[in-house]
């Protein structure tokens, strides 16, 4: 995002509204820190300013800083999914798409929140550690998987290294057995991380709309507190064998 000087009255009603921090007065007007700025777009979606003095850079679009505003502004549709946010919306469907069969679980490793952020090498720190125990299987649909170079190191593209965005989710989907290791593996990494993160484990009940023995115990065992979070989508089911 851009203030253009000429036009800036320094009020600085814009500057609340920024998440990150990065709207700042230089010469009694207001300005935009690029390098703190995730492209998010909430100072201008507020309409605050009175004299319209906020912008779009024109490099909003462009490679690699195109990914702030993908992953950051709720209202842009990103250029890898399709969709709007920065996961699938498969994970919210599941009772539909079934991506995440029986005996499998879906993991979801959300990081960031806004006023925070996070930089995309603490993406690399996480992609790295699954890959070093084996686990090189990243959604495909998922747009961090578009974003890794060798999917054997867990590297990320090396320009993309220095971006930062509101946050980003890794997804993956695995068969139950190896939900202890995975969990190991996160566990392993957070000292490595300069963010908060969310970690999710998706699953499908059993009869009687019980969590499959094992999942809770694998959780708990690696020292991670959990809480039910369910996504039906009521009629729109179908049958499974």
């Amino acid at each position: 995002m851009i203030v253009f000087k000429e036009t800036c009255v320094g009020c600085g009603r814009c500057q609340p509204y920024c998440p990150a921090g990065a709207i700042y007065f230089e010469d009694c007007r207001s300005v935009v820190d690029q390098d703190r700025c995730y492209e998010c777009g909430t100072c201008l979606r507020s309409g605050v300013c009175p004299v319209d003095a906020l912008r779009e850079p024109p490099n909003v679009y462009e490679y690699p800083r195109a990914l702030r505003k993908y992953f950051s502004d709720p209202t842009s549709t990103h250029a890898v999914t399709g969709i709007q946010g920065r996961g699938t919306e498969e994970s919210k469907t599941n009772d539909v798409t079934l991506r995440i069969g029986p005996g499998e679980v879906g993991i979801a490793i959300e990081i960031g929140r806004p006023t925070l952020g996070m930089g995309l090498r603490d993406i690399q720190k996480i992609t790295r550690a699954l890959a070093r125990n084996g686990i090189n299987d990243i959604e495909p649909n998922n747009p961090i998987n578009s974003m890794i170079l060798d999917p054997l190191t867990g590297d990320l593209k090396p320009e993309l290294l220095d971006e930062r965005v509101l946050s980003a989710i890794i997804e993956m989907q695995v068969r139950r057995e190896r939900l202890p290791e995975i969990l190991q593996t996160i566990r392993q990494v957070i000292p490595e991380l300069d963010s908060v993160f969310t970690l999710d484990v998706a699953t499908l009940l059993e009869p009687g709309l019980t969590i499959p023995a094992g999942i809770l115990a694998a959780i708990e065992d690696q020292g991670f507190s959990w809480r039910p979070n369910a996504k039906i989508n009521m009629g729109f089911g179908r049958v499974s064998e």
